[in-house]
């Protein structure tokens, strides 16, 4: 999606792109919109950089991504393949949002393979331990603020989400063994947070960077079966990876945490977006009836 520089910038957030890219003196001639549903994402062509807006009301957003930036930045000088991160004070605070400044990276050719995200997501298990605290894994805090402030749920859905919510929570911390260590995690770690470069993959969008079980980082590709992925793909994910999640006892809370915190940003969007409304009330209804039925990426 692109939208006119002119236009754009005439938008509460394009107000805030505006304003903190001139705190980071750059240009936003031919700035182009390429996403707004968690986060705003604007290319800023002029400067080859990508700014990334989110709303600074958010409970702890301004310290995850702080965090996000100095894991990044420390990520970089492992040589661990991400995107980097840009040499300047950041997050910017700027009329209610905090902009983050990346440098952009041109994707190639097709969605990447599962597989190919295996040996990225080992390497990054393998690293040394992270010379700074990170914040703690906490797999319930985003998805509860979504429930309780979203627009486009009645009181007992909400309600369902909330005692759902509760049933996992119980199980996850009182009754779940991890059977890989605990360490620094991606925390959403799919192929769709994978970008395909001349030089190989770059693994982006390290807004929850973490310290929590590995198998959090698997999950979400073995849980892909909702989205289309085939067992092939989820069975060379895990060899490419070394580890099987999908045998160990835990997987079922984990994969059914996993359904519940992809309704994060349908939840929080639905009231001002149809196609997120429509797959809102699809993922609700699958969910009530324990069916499989398969959902749509947005």
């Amino acid at each position: 999606m692109t939208i006119a520089a002119e236009g754009l910038l005439l938008t509460p957030a394009g107000a805030a792109l505006a304003r903190s890219c001139k705190e980071a003196g750059l240009d936003t001639t031919g700035v182009t919109l390429l996403r707004n549903f968690a986060n705003a994402v604007y290319h800023l062509e002029a400067e080859g950089v990508v700014v990334r807006l989110a709303q600074a009301t958010t409970p702890g957003k301004l310290d995850r991504l702080t965090t996000s930036v100095r894991v990044t930045r420390w990520l970089v000088e492992q040589g661990f393949p991400t995107i980097r991160p840009l040499d300047m004070k950041q997050p910017v605070v700027a009329e209610g949002f905090l902009a983050t400044f990346w440098r952009h990276e041109e994707h190639m050719g097709p969605l990447p393979d599962p597989a190919q995200l295996g040996p990225l997501l080992r390497r990054l298990h393998d690293l040394p331990p992270v010379p700074f605290e990170l914040p703690t894994h906490d797999p319930f805090g985003a998805v509860r603020r979504a429930i309780d402030a979203s627009l486009s749920i009645d009181d007992d859905d909400r309600r369902w989400l909330l005692e759902r919510c509760d049933t996992l929570s119980e199980a996850y911390y009182e009754r779940t063994e991890f059977a890989l260590p605990y360490g620094l995690i991606h925390a959403d770690a799919h192929r769709g947070n994978m970008i395909r470069t001349r030089d190989g993959f770059l693994l982006c969008d390290w807004d929850g960077v973490c310290a929590g079980p590995r198998e959090i980082d698997l999950i979400p590709t073995l849980q892909g079966i909702r989205f289309g992925l085939t067992e092939r793909q989820r069975s060379n994910f895990s060899e490419a990876y070394g580890h099987d999640a999908t045998k160990w006892e835990g997987y079922p809370v984990l994969r059914d945490m996993r359904e519940l915190q992809t309704l994060t940003a349908v939840l929080r969007n639905a009231h001002r977006d149809r196609t997120a409304r429509d797959e809102l009330r699809l993922r609700l209804a699958s969910l009530r009836a324990g069916d499989d039925r398969l959902w749509h990426p947005l």
